[in-house]
């Protein structure tokens, strides 16, 4: 094990940049499109006008590009499709595709009409042959969806589909595709959702599955999808009972979330599936997650505590579902007070409802068999638990994403292994980066691997269960040190370190090594 160099702090190799000039109010981050392409938004000298930046993997800028965009614009999907980068943007009443390539410069556009509903996921997929599939929201009187096979020439190249209920509304939820099947899952306002494939080549539909009639009694909820080597679509989510009431309103599936247990699924391109297998909340999975806990507050609790963030094919057969627990306090729960909660003064002086809390514990890895059973769960401690607090009244809910889940990406150093997870936390306003081995179940002693150039805290003592950091009620904005900061892919075994400092105007960014033992 490598102790003295994963200590040591910031590599000495590591190749930093600093760009400048930033304004805080317009900071909007700096991304990854797959670990290939860097970009950033700034804005212009207009509310719609915005500067697309594109830098390469020195880091150093190739392009910038203009791009007018309407008010209410949201980017909803990039992908890296041969030697070309696309990005497509919502602008509020229509999309905009545009290509870019090697150099960074854009060389097409493409718009069309798009829909103001947000929870319309648009999506691209690399179809072979450098073509892709897209799927993007229309109409905002019925809400139905577009799929279609473009070329790189932004038009569709071989079909196009529209589908427009004639009652009731369809977003897609999930989208995955590999050369010769799409596979569109979508949620509905009958609160179920279903899975619609299509062929690659011809768009004739092959199939079309309604998730409820599949898992009947239970109503089915994915979070995960992802395609088998055979082009076999896997998802993962969670099931359980709902009213029959709430099918039958028209609300949106998150409102009706079941919590009896999660499920995988496989289902054949003729829509056909190859096994369900449920995974008990209350029978195969609470006491196992609990069983190491050492504080009693800190337990998941008796519903499915268990954010899913990957579905990962085990080297030999079958799966694993790696995500992190959490524990809710409701102003109701008993333990509310020890967890932290602050119960408001009501009427009178009396204690009145407090906001709900939320605490993440640590990552857990489900081990499946290639039918989806569950054969161990191994529960990984975290160096550090975070929980937030949300005293001061709502934050961004980026900077709630960030601090609640600190998963970020896999890093797989050897094929015939799992991936390995590269995470992030902080301590004592403090940043850490480290990974953990979804293929056991002992963490990494060595997981004060940061690169911020403070001192070390030395290893110790299992704390995954003791230590906390809480934010006070007088934040009345997140602070800088916690919402600037990410962690992205980069080549093999390097990540991008980016910590953005609004008191300066700068963005700092560092290429280093992933640590490994």
């Amino acid at each position: 094990m490598l102790a003295g160099v994963l200590l040591a702090g910031r590599p000495g190799a590591a190749q930093d940049v600093t760009l400048t000039g930033l304004d805080a109010s317009v900071y909007r981050g700096f991304k990854t499109v797959e670990g290939q392409v860097y970009y950033m938004l700034r804005q212009g000298s207009t509310y719609d006008l915005f500067q697309l930046e594109i830098y390469g993997r020195d880091l150093q800028k190739k392009a910038t590009t203009e791009v007018r965009l309407g008010r209410n614009w949201n980017l909803q999907a990039t992908r890296v499709v041969g030697e070309f980068t696309y990005f497509y943007f919502f602008t509020g009443k229509e999309g905009l595709l545009l290509k870019l390539d090697a150099t960074g410069k854009q060389v097409q556009e493409a718009r069309f009409p798009g829909t103001g509903d947000y929870f319309g996921l648009a999506a691209m997929e690399p179809a072979g042959g450098g073509d892709f599939y897209i799927t993007y929201p229309i109409d905002p009187g019925k809400l139905g969806f577009v799929v279609a096979r473009y070329g790189s020439d932004l038009t569709a190249k071989r079909w196009q589909k529209e589908y427009l209920p004639e009652k009731g509304k369809y977003n897609v939820h999930q989208f995955q595709a590999d050369a010769t099947h799409a596979y569109a899952v979508l949620d509905n306002t009958k609160a179920s959702y279903e899975v619609v494939c299509l062929d690659g080549l011809t768009g004739n539909e092959t199939s079309r599955k309604e998730l409820l009639g599949l898992g009947a009694p239970n109503l089915l909820v994915p979070n995960l999808a992802s395609l088998d080597k055979a082009g076999h679509l896997i998802l993962a989510g969670y099931y359980g009972n709902v009213p029959k009431s709430v099918l039958s309103a028209p609300v949106k599936v998150e409102n009706a979330t079941p919590t009896d247990g999660y499920f995988v699924l496989s289902l054949a391109p003729e829509g056909t599936p190859d096994y369900l297998s449920r995974l008990s909340f209350a029978t195969e999975l609470a006491g196992k997650l609990n069983t190491h806990s050492t504080i009693q507050p800190y337990t998941v609790g008796d519903y499915p505590g268990l954010k899913l963030h990957a579905l990962l094919p085990r080297p030999g057969g079958g799966y694993a579902l790696v995500g992190e627990t959490y524990k809710m306090f409701f102003f109701t729960d008993p333990l509310y007070s020890a967890a932290g909660g602050t119960r408001a003064p009501g009427p009178g002086g009396a204690a009145g409802p407090g906001p709900p809390r939320r605490d993440v514990l640590d990552f857990v890895v489900l081990d499946l068999t290639t039918q989806g059973k569950l054969e161990a769960v191994r529960r990984i401690p975290k160096p550090y638990k975070i929980y937030e607090d949300h005293s001061a009244g709502p934050v961004p809910r980026e900077f709630t994403d960030k601090l609640v889940y600190s998963y970020r990406f896999l890093y797989q150093p050897d094929p015939a292994k799992l991936p390995q997870v590269v995470f992030l936390n902080w301590h004592q306003n403090l940043l850490y980066v480290n990974t953990l081995k979804p293929a056991t179940d002992v963490r990494d002693n060595i997981f004060t691997r940061r690169y911020l150039g403070q001192p070390a805290v030395p290893a110790g003592p299992d704390r995954g269960e003791l230590t906390t950091l809480s934010f006070a009620p007088t934040f009345q904005t997140p602070p800088g040190e916690f919402f600037y900061d990410e962690v992205l892919p980069h080549a093999p075994g390097k990540f991008v370190y980016s910590h953005f400092d609004p008191a300066k105007s700068a963005l700092h960014l560092q290429v280093l090594d992933v640590p490994v033992e």
